[in-house]
């Protein structure tokens, strides 16, 4: 990873890539601690042994993977506490863009809240983290399949994942690339997102891959059965059931057959 570059051509004020770390988010909350700290901070890793994803769920990142985390400050950046729905939603449509622009060839979805395929695969998750000391201070923790290939993965995992390089056919990308393209896809976007020039509503709904199709939300015990009819104005998940439309900020989405 060229971090010179990172910092040259990206908005951030600090980069830290290491060999090898248990959990970026991890790392980054104990620096969100801190009472002072440079916004926006990288902290990436060629390994992960113990990334995290949503819930109970590991984050497995072979070679070739981009796994980073994002450390802000929502106030510098323009936002409030109420903007992190939004913002959520803001990182996915990012890193739909750097696909788009970089694969031109697939077909990019994005899977609410936190998940982006290309084709029907899963290329990216993300995990949105909140500091205990410092409430207005997120993680914004990444794990995006570049080069890494799913050709010669197990079946399970062939048919829910895929890569940058397996949907172009080979390709292999330049990581420090995608990860600018990322860096700045973001920026622009969180800017819109904090002078209210962006409608997340219509820029979502181009891509979403759950609207019009029943799907079951699961959060904590709960489990809710509709049809997706996309989202609204502030994040939140739209289902229509059979007794209304409802609205929810949080939980697991799979769709039915």
């Amino acid at each position: 990873m060229d971090v010179p570059r990172l910092l040259a051509e990206s908005c951030l004020r600090r980069a830290d890539w290491l060999d090898q770390i248990d959990s970026t988010n991890d790392h980054a909350l104990l620096l969100a601690n801190q009472a002072e700290i440079e916004s926006p901070w990288l902290i990436g890793a060629e390994q992960q042994t113990a990334g995290r994803g949503r819930g109970a769920n590991r984050w497995w990142g072979a070679e070739g993977s981009l796994l980073f985390s994002l450390l802000i400050d929502m106030p510098k950046m323009g936002l409030v506490s109420a903007d992190w729905p939004r913002f959520s939603l803001i990182t996915g449509l990012a890193v739909a863009e750097t696909l788009a622009s970089m694969v031109s060839s697939a077909v990019v979805g994005l899977k609410w809240p936190n998940d982006v395929w290309l084709g029907r695969r899963k290329v990216c998750g993300i995990l949105i983290e909140q500091s205990d000391r410092f409430p207005e201070r997120l993680v914004i923790g990444v794990g995006l399949n570049v080069n890494n290939s799913f050709h010669d993965a197990p079946d399970d995992q062939r048919q829910i994942a895929t890569s940058m390089a397996d949907a172009s056919g080979g390709t292999v990308f330049s990581r420090t690339d995608v990860l600018i393209e990322f860096l700045n896809q973001w920026r622009l976007l969180s800017q819109y997102l904090a002078e209210g020039n962006i409608d997340l509503v219509e820029r979502w709904s181009r891509k979403c891959v759950l609207t019009g199709n029943p799907v079951t939300l699961t959060s904590g015990r709960n489990e809710t059965t509709g049809v997706c009819v996309g989202i609204d104005g502030d994040g939140a998940l739209l289902l229509r059931t059979a007794f209304a439309v409802e609205r929810h900020y949080a939980g697991t989405v799979r769709l039915r057959d």
